[in-house]
């Protein structure tokens, strides 16, 4: 054996290798080998299927091809955007570096800045990769339209863009660029973006701008870009941020505006007279009564001009508006999620009702569940669509998809047909799934559906461990045929999204706990015992907080 080894390891001749072997046929070892060859090869994988057919009316076979080319093309959208997203950013920083070295593109008609407007074009008008289409006219004039949201990091990008704009409109004009200036068929942002983008963002550059303004002594421009950060400063005080993106950027604003406070401060010690101006002429008590009088007359003059200056240096009117409507959008937030709660929790209910047998009531949870769906959360999603990617809104229809799925799944295929546990009664399930189409009148996306059918799977465990304890060894096997035919189906997708992704691994432990079920009960079956203390049932729940009696 160890010649036959190495010659085949070497790239020997198979002749010299038969050669060898033909000086063995004739011993005992070599025919002793022979007669047991049959038991030294192992047997094929045990199919703890057996008796299950895919044609049985009770078996769990699925297909998700029709959710295939949905799930393709959501991926394809996706890193179309990721793409433009790259281009976006390298136009910018090829605008940015031009401007660095002597703001040639500020007037728009470099080539740089030509680039750059025909990529954002692009960008802000592109269906397959904004979810958005180009505005008519119709709905340029109006007040204000509300956008779905941007695929993939599209909206970092233009937040980018606008901050860059408004950084070449303060060059132009010493003033806070406003919305308006977006709201065109051309671009078309959101309120977030813009705030983000030209307030808070700008005051950032403005920092940076002003530390090299005052390296050249120029301190006319610090101040300025000191008047812009604090008119924005006050401004943004007035909103009610909640926690987010926005609100952790927001504290940015005021280092900022620290920042270019203690650079005029450091200016005006180091003899840069014009960069702190007081009068304190009028506190002199050697002046006349009425020369202090003029004084304070001539001051008082001067704050008013000041401070129409000042609400000049941004759009007050147009920042009230868009404060208003974030108000407005955070109240219909708060509507969705406390409203989400009770979909939520009635479609959770429904799933325990249904452990207990109570298929009548889980019916009815369901029902109220896809009621509050129909008649309260989607209203208001339909009219703030960018709720519609929440965390919250998405739960609830994941939450929803799972129970409807296991009350199809659990209903009786006969209502005679039951099995006595405890004192209660399990139904035998028709263990039937419902596809992505029965879902369709509730806009459930695919990543929704499946999120929904993974969970799927640990009630269906649950259900086999109740099985198990009965000794329903067909019971079992149709959780575990379940089981399986979801975790195929998934894993044969070409590209599953991210977060489906996460759960694969809880299925296929749910997948192996059921075996191991199986494995139990054949244990049982060849001692003939009535009783089994089964380990892995007690596990497959200890995460589940659900107690299991150490006699069944």
């Amino acid at each position: 054996i160890i010649h036959c080894t190495s010659a085949f390891a070497t790239g020997g001749v198979v002749s010299r290798s038969n050669s060898i072997i033909s000086r063995f046929s004739s011993t005992p070892l070599l025919a002793m080998l022979s007669d047991n060859s049959d038991k030294m090869i192992p047997s094929p994988p045990f199919c703890h299927l057996n008796g299950i057919s895919s044609n049985d009316g009770n078996s769990a076979a699925l297909s998700l091809a029709s959710l295939e080319g949905l799930i393709v093309k959501m991926e394809d959208r996706r890193q179309a955007a990721y793409d433009l997203s790259r281009q976006v950013n390298k136009a910018l920083i090829t605008c940015r570096v031009a401007l660095g070295e002597g703001g040639s593109v500020i007037s728009g008609e470099s080539d740089h800045e030509k680039e750059l407007q025909r990529i954002m074009h692009l960008v802000l008008n592109n269906e397959e990769t904004t979810g958005t289409a180009s505005a008519t006219p119709e709905e340029s004039d109006k007040e204000h339209k509300e956008l779905p949201p941007r695929e993939a990091n599209l909206s970092y990008r233009i937040e980018d863009y606008i901050r860059y704009r408004s950084f070449c409109h303060f060059l132009q004009t010493g003033r806070l660029i406003g919305p308006s200036a977006f709201a065109s068929s051309d671009f078309q942002i959101n309120d977030e973006e813009y705030l983000a983008g030209a307030c808070i963002g700008l005051s950032r550059d403005l920092e940076r701008y002003a530390l090299g303004r005052a390296t050249a002594r120029d301190v006319h421009s610090v101040q300025l870009a000191r008047n812009v950060v604090s008119r924005i400063l006050e401004q943004l005080m007035q909103f009610d941020f909640r926690n987010g993106p926005l609100r952790r950027k927001y504290d940015g604003t005021k280092y900022a505006l620290k920042t270019l406070e203690t650079i005029l401060y450091e200016l005006s010690v180091t003899s840069s007279t014009d960069a702190v101006h007081t009068n304190n002429d009028d506190t002199d008590p050697t002046l006349p009564d009425a020369k202090r009088m003029k004084i304070d007359a001539d001051e008082k003059k001067t704050a008013v001009v000041k401070s129409e200056e000042d609400k000049s240096i941004i759009p007050v009117d147009e920042m009230l508006a868009l404060q208003k409507r974030m108000e407005q959008r955070d109240e219909s937030r708060e509507a969705l999620i406390k409203r989400c709660r009770d979909a939520q929790k009635d479609s959770k209910n429904a799933i325990f009702a249904i452990h207990r047998g109570n298929m009548d009531q889980a019916e009815k949870l369901l029902k109220r569940a896809e009621d509050c769906i129909t008649n309260d959360l989607m209203p208001i999603v339909k009219k703030v669509p960018s709720l519609r990617s929440s965390g919250c809104f998405a739960g609830v229809l994941e939450e929803y998809v799972e129970g409807k799925l296991f009350y199809q799944w659990m209903l009786p295929t006969n209502s005679k047909e039951e099995i006595s546990i405890g004192k209660g009664a399990i139904v035998v399930p028709s263990g039937v799934l419902l596809s992505p189409q029965d879902f369709a009148h509730l806009q459930v996306d695919p990543g929704e559906y499946l999120g929904g059918l993974c969970d799927l799977t640990g009630e269906v465990g649950r259900f086999a461990v109740q099985c198990g304890t009965v000794r329903d060894k067909a019971g079992v096997q149709l959780c575990l045929h379940t089981n399986v035919s979801i975790r195929n189906a998934i894993e044969g997708l070409t590209r599953v999204p991210s977060p489906v992704g996460k759960k694969m691994s809880t299925l296929r432990f749910s997948v192996e706990k059921i075996e191991r079920i199986l494995y139990e009960l054949s244990l049982v079956e060849a001692t003939g015992r009535k009783h089994f203390k089964a380990d892995s049932i007690r596990g497959m729940d200890r995460d589940e907080n659900v107690k299991i009696d150490d006699d069944m």
